[in-house]
C-alpha cells in the first residue's frame, strides 16, 4: 500500500478547518490504495486570547463587527455541503486553544481521530473544550488515555512552539493549511479534487 504524510495546520475552534478535515477525509476516500498518516499540526487562530477564553459574542463583535452574522452564515452553508450541521448559537465560550493543541498532539496516532471530537463538541454540541472535565471526557470516548506519559505531554509542548514558529517561518496566515509528504503544500478548506490534485502531485514527486 502506498504511504502519504500529511501535516494539517489547524485549530479546533476554526470552523473551516473542521471544514477542511471533512473535505480531506472525502478525497482520500477516493484513494483507497493511498495509506495516509495524518500528524496534527499547531496554530493559534487567536495567539492573544485570554487563558480563560473570551465571551463567544464579544469575540464575535470584536473580530467581524457587525458582518459576523453574513460571515457565519457562510460558514454554515459551507459545513452544510461538508455534511456539517453548525449549531454556533449554542457556542458560550471562544476558548484559549493551548491545552487542546497539547492533547492532540500528545495522543499520537489518535490526533486525527481525537480532533473530531473536540470538533465535534465545539461546533456542533457547544462544549467547553478548555474545561478538564471535557477534555478528559472525549479522551476516554477515544480510548487514548495511556497516550498522556510525561514525555509525550513535553514532546508535545516542544512540537507546539516548533509548529508556530515554522507558521511564521513559511507565512502561513490562516487555516487549515496543509503539507503532504514534507514538499506540497495547500492553504484552505478547498473542495476535494482541489485537495485531491495536491494529494496525486505529492505522490507523483515521490
Amino acid at each position: 500500500m502506498t504511504e502519504l504524510t500529511i501535516d494539517v495546520y489547524s485549530d479546533i475552534i476554526c470552523p473551516w478547518c473542521y471544514i477542511g478535515k471533512k473535505r480531506l477525509e472525502e478525497a482520500l476516500a477516493q484513494r483507497p490504495g493511498l495509506s495516509a498518516s495524518i500528524r496534527w499540526r499547531a496554530f493559534l487562530l487567536n495567539p492573544s486570547m485570554p487563558r480563560g477564553g473570551m465571551d463567544r459574542q464579544h469575540y464575535l463583535k470584536q473580530k467581524f463587527g457587525e458582518a459576523s452574522n453574513a460571515v457565519y452564515d457562510r460558514i454554515a452553508m459551507a459545513g452544510k455541503d461538508a455534511g456539517i450541521d453548525f449549531a454556533f448559537n449554542d457556542i458560550a465560550l471562544t476558548p484559549e486553544t493551548s491545552a487542546v493543541h497539547t492533547l492532540l498532539i500528545a495522543s499520537g496516532k489518535h490526533s486525527f481521530s481525537l480532533s473530531e471530537r473536540f470538533f465535534q463538541a465545539y461546533f456542533l454540541e457547544g462544549r467547553d473544550i478548555s474545561d478538564a472535565e471535557v477534555q478528559k471526557d472525549l479522551i476516554q470516548q477515544e480510548g487514548c488515555e495511556n497516550s498522556y506519559t510525561k514525555d509525550a505531554l513535553q514532546n508535545a509542548a516542544t512540537q507546539i512552539n516548533e509548529d508556530i514558529q515554522f507558521g511564521g517561518n513559511v507565512g502561513i496566515d490562516g487555516v487549515p493549511f496543509f503539507v503532504f509528504n514534507n514538499e506540497f503544500s495547500l492553504a484552505g478548506a478547498h473542495p476535494a479534487p482541489v485537495i485531491l490534485s495536491a494529494i496525486d502531485a505529492a505522490m507523483a514527486g515521490k
